[in-house]
């Protein structure tokens, strides 16, 4: 897609700078015509060949001026568009390098702990039965969430894949808000937080893929419950807003610093030891951020919005 817009880019440059140039070479041999015109007057009779190859040298020299100038213009940005993809290349890299860094560091840890747990019990270093399921709970959290990151770093690249596409209907936007927050409400009680619901009961009707929505909806309350304290309450609603509709996703929970917010919708943006305390990858709001623009909507994040210390706003259009 962005290869695509690139090219229409460059072809709309190109044509413009063509344009330009014929404008320029219009102008020039006009000007040019009256210049002969006065020529002929003064020296056709006295100097005729001198006349007719200055005459010819005239007309030329616009066209000639003016394909070089065409031709330098294009060649310039021709290598400014190739540094620009170069850059973006190397903080790709720069990106991807990091992000398998992290990857790295998140998987470590687990592993890390179920080698270590694992021998102790095959070694029959533990022998109290409370100390054996102490480790062998310890082991079974440690492979959950192994296999949730693995999950969610499947997700993200498939995403990314070219052969991925969209599975849009028409659905409910309120109806498929409601389903998940009733899944997640379990997980809002158990971390002793409040869930506040304001759905209108009417529909708003939307062309989605409702698989991959409700994979944005839990992403963001997912977030919110992991990366606020308890006693916070993360409020959901949905609005009409006549040219769209907006699904706001709150809380009154912690701030997040401003360092952060500027990459937050990057993969492992949270930090190493928010991640360490709290069992975030930053991959879920990246993904959420992925499924959002492939539908052509907006995520938007804030702060202190509306009595709420942070707010996700997805715009319908």
């Amino acid at each position: 897609m962005k290869n695509v817009r690139e090219k229409v880019d460059f072809e709309i440059f190109v044509i413009s700078r063509f344009m330009v140039s014929i404008i320029f070479i219009v102008m020039a041999e006009f000007l040019v015509f009256i210049l002969v015109g006065y020529m002929q007057r003064l020296w056709m009779e006295r100097f005729p060949l001198l006349s007719l190859l200055f005459t010819i040298l005239l007309f030329v020299a616009p066209i000639l001026l003016t394909i070089r100038m065409f031709t330098n213009v294009i060649l310039d940005e021709v290598q400014r568009m190739r540094q620009e993809r170069e850059a973006m290349n190397r903080a790709y890299e720069r990106q991807r390098n990091l992000m398998l860094s992290d990857i790295a560091h998140d998987l470590r840890t687990p592993i890390t702990t179920i080698a270590g747990y694992s021998k102790a019990l095959n070694d029959g270093m533990v022998t109290d039965e409370e100390k054996k399921r102490e480790y062998l709970e310890a082991i079974e959290n440690k492979s959950e969430r192994m296999s949730d990151l693995i999950t969610l770093l499947f997700d993200y690249v498939k995403l990314g894949s070219e052969g991925f596409t969209l599975k849009k209907e028409r659905i409910n936007i309120c109806e498929l808000i409601r389903e998940n927050a009733a899944l997640l409400y379990s997980d809002v009680e158990e971390k002793d937080m409040e869930l506040e619901v304001e759905i209108p009961e009417e529909p708003y009707m939307v062309e989605a893929d409702p698989l991959q929505v409700s994979r944005v909806i839990t992403n963001i309350i997912t977030n919110a419950i992991r990366h606020n304290e308890s006693k916070t309450i993360i409020k959901i609603e949905c609005l009409d807003n006549v040219d769209s509709i907006q699904m706001i996703i709150s809380d009154d929970g912690t701030p997040i610093p401003a360092s952060i917010v500027e990459h937050i919708f990057e993969p492992f943006a949270v930090g190493d030891r928010s991640r360490r305390t709290k069992g975030g990858s930053g991959l879920g709001l990246s993904i959420a951020k992925k499924i959002v623009d492939m539908h052509g909507w907006e995520l938007e994040f804030y702060q202190n919005l509306n009595g709420y210390k942070k707010a996700f706003i997805i715009n319908i259009k």
